[in-house]
């Protein structure tokens, strides 16, 4: 099979989406015949990238007649509109934002758009359901998850760790030695909820384990608001760190130090978490992960075996789940390990790749026989 895979989220940009784009190439190109045309810069240049993508697609079409055109995310949509002229199926994958992003006119396009396309992609059953109520028909969508590959594990014993740990605390000129670290990873935005964890969240943790941390790791508009949350509180002070956005080798070294990863997402209009893909990259590692249980972060943490929910909102509860943890190393470490085991065996790029390949046949079919 031939596939033309088009991306406008491709390395060396860095992010999650990037990160699915390059492994599912790699893995299906071991699989299929696929041309890639990406995009790797900044979002700023996407009127002028959408008509070279556009533009380029066409040429492979007219040169090479690709089986099945891949758009890697839903703001491609309306390029399939004019492909389809070529009359090869054209699949698409929604992530969540691509769906939901709270704009009129965007919402009068993409989703009318998806909906002309001959199969839809969701990274979740949260994203599928949104894909049916902007209109896009049920049968045209099939949830296939995010994957994971397993390239951030460090095998540690616990004197290597230790070292390890000295050497991130060295580097980012922190004491964490002796510490309990909570780390949560991503784009610091409202739907993410790290303010709402430090300041709901870390008191009930510091009344019962002194010497926790809670580490944050990303850029965007709510860096103040993470840090204003910690100040205002005098026994948040020393203990809520916002860390600048790691690169991959520092983003490693912090999940293999860490005791345990909190995804505490809140909901926000328009602003859906599609998946959670550091959940699966924090899992691979051997770290717990404490998530909420909203949109399709329930399609990447499965409770009780790659991690824990707790209900949005709900610091108790939250709280008493990552305390349980902090106090029981054996139940962290087993915890880690299973949810090691059941991430790689559930989410690995091969599968997902074979997942992906299965579902452009299946159009391929479909549109063979209309």
């Amino acid at each position: 099979m031939r596939i033309l895979f088009v991306t406008r989220k491709f390395p060396p940009a860095r992010g999650g989406m990037e990160r699915l784009a390059h492994e599912l190439f790699q893995h299906l190109s071991g699989l299929a015949d696929v041309t890639l045309l990406k995009w790797g810069g900044s979002n700023k240049w996407l009127p002028l990238v959408a008509p070279y993508l556009f533009l380029s697609s066409v040429a492979v079409q007219l040169l090479a007649r690709a089986d099945v055109v891949y758009l890697q995310d839903g703001l491609l949509a309306p390029l399939g509109l004019p492909l389809k002229l070529f009359r090869k199926p054209i699949v698409a994958t929604v992530h969540g934002l691509d769906i939901t992003y709270d704009n009129r006119l965007y919402q009068c396009i993409v989703p009318a758009c998806l909906k002309r396309l001959d199969s839809v992609i969701c990274v979740s059953e949260a994203t599928r359901l949104e894909c049916i109520k902007r209109g896009v028909p049920e049968t045209k969508t099939v949830v296939i998850p995010n994957g994971v590959a397993d390239t951030f594990h460090v095998e540690l014993d616990d004197e290597a760790r230790n070292k390890l740990r000295q050497h991130v605390s060295d580097r980012l000129g922190l004491d964490l030695v002796d510490k309990k670290v909570i780390l949560s990873t991503g784009r610091l935005v409202e739907r993410k909820g790290f303010h709402w964890f430090a300041s709901a969240v870390m008191p009930k943790l510091l009344a019962e384990e002194k010497e926790c941390v809670y580490l944050v790791v990303g850029e965007g508009p709510y860096r103040e608001r993470i840090q204003q949350a910690a100040a205002e509180v005098n026994e948040l002070r020393g203990h809520v760190i916002v860390l600048n956005q790691a690169d991959d080798e520092m983003l490693r070294q912090l999940y293999n130090v860490a005791d345990i990863h909190v995804l505490p997402n809140m909901p926000v209009k328009g602003d859906m978490e599609g998946f959670g893909i550091v959940a699966l990259e924090a899992s691979s590692c051997c770290l717990p992960v404490v998530a909420s249980r909203l949109e399709g972060i329930e399609q990447a943490v499965k409770h009780g075996q790659n991690g824990y929910l707790f209900e949005p909102g709900n610091a108790d509860e939250a709280a008493s789940t990552v305390l349980r943890l902090l106090k029981d190393a054996q139940e962290r470490r087993q915890a880690g390990l299973r949810g090691r085991e059941f991430t790689l065996r559930t989410y690995s790029y091969a599968r997902i790749a074979a997942m992906y390949l299965d579902q452009f046949q299946r159009a391929r079919q479909d549109k063979a026989a209309r």
